[in-house]
């Protein structure tokens, strides 16, 4: 079989490093330049043993094991200078890097539901992830080599990537809080010698990175980043380590022009990156949260009896992709089910349909959104993702809709309270959120369409503490959670917008980087009734997976003839432009490096006094910073640089990022609600 060269097999991170180190520091120069020429080659495949036609004389042959190439000699070259030559270290360069302890590749065995699995809990960007629950072994997330972790969205993060604390159910956020409870980390032990030199080699690639941008940073940057990672995975720096195979992920995905790259997302993996870097050099003991875990721990739930809420797809920015499910306890707490495996936005639209790995069940994760489970000896780890060790027990049993409890009472939580909790939720890792902590339950009416978003405003149902209706009226914006056409949120989406007057619950992520902004994850008639939903699909439609077809829709509510021709009032979008321009100088840096800061602003006002006029005073002392880090660079009295390792610059670069994050965090929590409702 013949393909493009994006048919390569997956190959372990130490085979790709120890090839490109191999390579004498000419050819180093050489790789990226190989890389983009050979990634236009085809690839013969046959019996787990791929081949790469350079040329009529030369071939890199690469033979897997378990589907991946594992061994130097798994990979080899037929010209005379292998195997330190650049036609090795190139194709190798193209193909996906595996990380020991993931599962295997699609189509390969899976190990045994017991085998213990390394596990980095990952923060990534708005997307939650969710974690594999094989034999209470998560798998991975957005972007930690993503080891796992649920939704977002996959979600949910979600965004995503995705995804807590603080309960989810009806009246266990009492008014005034914010319905998540922060945990104060105890201090851990010092770093051992080992820990520290590999954190520092993570810093210094990271760093590197940075300084050099997406631009100036290529397969030997990324061979820099997987090799730290290594080192630091063993030595039980997994929570960095993790980060770090983030980033060298995004970075190939922006070197082969993956359409799903973005670099916002890059963005938000250096900060992560960086930052827990940061912290580790700079605390003493630092917490155990910092260093992550190789497996996380599962405890023992007890009995549960859980009703089926819905699901959600999750695509993961390291290649991996899936399903989370959410299921709704007797005292209306959010547990979540994930699924996750190596593969493509193809891979979470069939998701949906596969077994749910917990018990005995035989369900589905689209027809446990609609039925209901009895677990006993139930397992979950502190994000309460239930495991699915060979101890737990789970039947079938019956569920409910939308309007009955313990589900109803989802919506009856105050809006203001459960704003807060979702926005406290989304300023954490995702791996860290706790099931459904970011998640909000709406009822809203469809106003319309402008073609690119539904506009919305939400209706009665979630009244305040104090008896009048602060959810009435707030104006909301609903876009897509995922672009992919392999799943059905765009035309879902799109068609909704056209039903100009409809009334619908839904349940939905906040977008924190856009005011008054949501990515609906699932819907239902606000009464119950009305609608022409297939009987076997519960009064509910996870947009993910389900495709609403216009006859579904109730009669009393006709659809306008295209898109964009109903009222379409301006939704809340208070989006401050002063800290959109902040928010382009981090991610300029990312894009550009170090070297975009040293130019002269030109004519105009700097970046710097546009913030100070709007009154941005912190902004513009951070941004200062950075072109004054930037533009330092001590020499020695031969002209050479000296002293200056760059890590003033990322600090800098650091400060700025975390700044803009929370600020525009707040922006966006604060346009959801009146003034004085928070």
């Amino acid at each position: 079989m013949t393909t493009a060269s994006g048919g390569l097999p997956p190959v372990a991170e130490a085979v790709l490093v120890a090839a490109v180190d191999a390579l004498p520091a000419r050819l180093r120069k050489k790789v990226d330049e190989a890389v983009t020429r050979f990634a236009a080659l085809p690839v013969t495949e046959a019996d787990g043993t791929f081949v790469v036609a350079v040329d009529d004389s030369t071939a890199v042959t690469l033979v897997t094991d378990g589907g991946v190439v594992r061994s130097a000699e798994g990979a080899t070259c037929s010209c005379l200078l292998a195997p330190n030559c650049l036609h090795r270290a190139a194709v190798l360069a193209l193909a996906p890097a595996h990380v020991e302890g993931d599962p295997a590749p699609a189509g390969v065995a899976a190990p045994d539901a017991d085998a213990e699995q390394p596990v980095a809990e990952q923060p990534v960007a708005e997307q939650p992830v969710a974690e594999q629950a094989a034999g209470d072994q998560p798998v991975a997330e957005r972007a930690v080599a993503e080891q796992a972790d649920p939704e977002q969205p996959v979600a949910a993060q979600t965004g995503a990537g995705q995804t807590g604390a603080g309960q989810t159910g009806a009246g266990q956020t009492g008014a005034g809080q914010t319905g998540v409870v922060p945990e104060v980390e105890e201090p851990g032990e010092a770093l051992t010698v080992q820990q520290r030199a590999a954190v520092e080699h993570l810093w210094r690639a990271a760093v590197d990175v940075l300084a050099a941008g997406l631009t100036g940073s290529g397969t030997v940057a990324r061979t820099a980043l997987l090799r730290a990672a290594h080192e630091g995975q063993a030595c039980k720096v997994y929570r960095p380590a993790a980060a770090a195979r983030v980033v060298a992920t995004m970075l190939q995905a922006a070197r082969t022009g993956d359409p799903d790259f973005r670099l916002g997302d890059l963005t938000a993996a250096l900060q992560e990156l960086i930052g827990v870097l940061q912290r580790l050099r700079s605390e003493g003991a630092p917490s155990g949260g910092l260093l992550g875990a190789a497996r996380r721990a599962y405890d023992l739930q007890g009995s549960l009896r859980l009703h089926g809420l819905c699901t959600t797809a999750v695509l993961a920015d390291s290649g991996y992709a899936g399903v989370v499910t959410y299921v709704v306890d007797r005292d209306g707490g959010l547990w979540m089910i994930a699924d996750l495996m190596p593969g493509d936005a193809r891979r979470a639209a069939k998701a949906g349909n596969a077994t749910v790995a917990l018990g005995e069940t035989a369900l589905s994760h689209r027809a446990l959104t609609r039925a209901g489970l009895v677990v006993s000896g139930a397992t979950a780890s502190a994000t309460r993702q239930l495991g699915a060790g060979r101890s737990v027990r789970a039947v079938t049993a019956t569920g409910c809709g939308w309007h009955e409890e313990p589900l109803a009472g989802l919506w009856a939580v105050p809006l203001a309270e459960q704003v807060h909790r979702a926005f406290a939720a989304l300023g954490q890792p995702v791996t860290d959120r706790r099931a459904g902590d970011d998640l909000v339950f709406l009822t809203v009416r469809i106003e319309g369409t402008d073609g690119d978003a539904v506009h919305a405003t939400t209706t009665g149902g979630t009244a305040a503490s104090d008896g009048a209706a602060a959810s009435d009226g707030t104006a909301l914006t609903l876009r897509v959670a995922d672009d992919s056409p392999a799943l059905g949120y765009r035309d879902n989406l799109r068609l909704l917008g056209r039903a100009a007057g409809l009334e619908l619950l839904v349940v939905a992520r906040p977008d924190p980087s856009r005011p008054g902004t949501v990515l609906p994850l699932a819907v239902a008639p606000v009464d119950g009734t009305g609608w022409n939903l297939p009987a076997g699909q519960g009064g509910h439609v996870d947009l993910a997976f389900d495709r609403l077809h216009s006859s579904h829709l109730p009669r009393s509510c006709p659809l306008l003839p295209e898109a964009g021709a109903g009222r379409t009032p301006a939704a809340n979008t208070n989006s401050d432009p002063v800290l959109r321009l902040l928010a382009a100088q981090v991610e300029r840096t990312v894009s550009g490096g170090r070297t975009v800061h040293t130019f002269a602003a030109g004519r105009g006002p700097s970046d710097a006094t546009r913030l100070r006029r709007a009154r941005f005073d912190a902004g513009a002392a951070l941004l200062d910073r950075l072109t004054e880090a930037a533009c330092t660079r001590p020499r020695d009295a031969f002209g050479r640089l000296s002293g200056d390792d760059g890590s003033a610059f990322a600090q800098a670069w650091l400060a700025t990022a975390v700044y803009t994050d929370a600020a525009t965090r707040a922006v966006a929590e604060a346009t959801w609600l009146p003034a004085g409702s928070g």
